[in-house]
């Protein structure tokens, strides 16, 4: 059974804290799709290159600036998954590196903090090859 690809905007990062009719639909998703590990592709990880993440325990990245402190303090930490990291990198038919740099951006977090607070989802980010068209990007995905 293939799980649903679902494309969440974030909105304003502010929605990681708040409680507004955004985070009550993605609570909603979060109680009705119960996957084993999520790929994640934010648009705040635009690359030369596709990228994956192998790490373990990825970390956290706060990429936005001039918000409150709550804010910075979500630590949304979950583990990575290595077979869903080798599986996508066996399905994507161009060059797909290792890369534990960047970690799990707040294009992800502030979405799955609300969706699986429990954070016990393991989470692998795939980066936006900037080099690729539209084409090529929507055969990735």
């Amino acid at each position: 059974m293939r799980m649903p690809l679902l494309f969440v905007g974030h909105g304003s990062p502010m929605n990681a804290i708040e409680n507004n009719r955004f985070t009550e639909e993605w609570e909603k998703i979060g109680q009705s799709v119960k996957p084993e590990a999520i790929l994640m592709l934010s648009a705040h990880w635009f690359t030369q290159g596709s990228f994956i993440q192998d790490s373990q325990h990825p970390r956290i990245i706060n990429d936005m600036y001039g918000f409150p402190r709550d804010l910075y303090h979500v630590g949304y930490h979950v583990k990575g998954h290595q077979q869903l990291t080798d599986d996508v990198i066996s399905l994507i038919s161009s060059t797909v590196l290792i890369n534990n740099d960047w970690g799990i951006d707040h294009g992800a977090w502030s979405v799955l903090n609300h969706m699986y607070p429990k954070k016990d989802i393991p989470v692998v980010q795939l980066s936006i090859d900037a080099n690729k068209n539209n084409e090529e990007k929507f055969h990735i995905g």
